[in-house]
């Protein structure tokens, strides 16, 4: 499940920007809170990274037989949840950021980023048949974006050239468009509101 905060960065973006992020929860707390990070605290990949070769260089643990491994100390093994004694750099680093708990930061233009604990699901788009056997499409999932349901209900009625509504759906509000919109819809996400496409899913 999804959770939803914003945070301030002090920055605004163009586009819409989508970063995959990590949190730092109970058990990765025991290893990153030497850098003054508290549970709950977001960290990129490079933040991860970072504070990990901090810590193997200011205790000298790679391995001086083979510059290629880290040598495995209580702490680092704790946090990776591994019982071996050396490890190659990029496993140590891959084993930690899976130790981590993954989020999602959405930049919007000038406007506060938000934060996404979980995964982030992508704006869908479901095909149904309705009264009279005619085609509706449903769209979900757009307001994480930053979109308003009216806002995209207007759009996509006068690009579709058929009514839209805003309808309530089981997790926020929804639009109902009359006919198969999913062309029009994805032509919009992408091109407008420069949705990542990897975040615009059709079925």
């Amino acid at each position: 499940k999804a959770v939803v905060s914003t945070q301030s960065t002090g920055e605004e973006e163009e586009d819409i920007a989508v970063v995959q992020a990590f949190t730092c929860n109970a058990h990765a707390t025991k290893f990153f809170s030497q850098f003054g990070c508290k549970k709950g605290d977001i960290m990129s990949r490079k933040q991860i990274r970072s504070h990990i070769t901090n810590y193997i260089r200011s205790q000298n643990l790679v391995d001086p037989a083979d510059k290629s491994k880290i040598i495995l100390d209580p702490l680092l093994s704790d946090l990776t949840k591994t019982r071996e004694v050396r490890g190659q750099w990029n496993t140590v680093m891959q084993r930690a950021e899976a130790a981590c708990g993954r989020c999602y930061v959405i930049a919007l233009p000038g406007r506060i980023p938000i934060t996404v604990k979980g995964e982030l699901p992508p704006i869908r788009f479901k095909v149904e048949k309705r009264t009279g056997n005619k085609n509706v499409t449903l769209i979900s999932n757009f307001s994480i974006f930053g979109i308003e349901a009216k806002e995209l209900a207007q759009k996509l009625q006068l690009l579709q050239s058929s009514s839209a509504t805003v309808v309530a759906g089981v997790k926020g509000e929804e639009v109902l468009v009359q006919g198969d919109a999913r062309k029009h819809a994805t032509k919009l996400l992408l091109q407008e509101y420069k949705i990542p496409k990897t975040f615009v899913s059709s079925s």
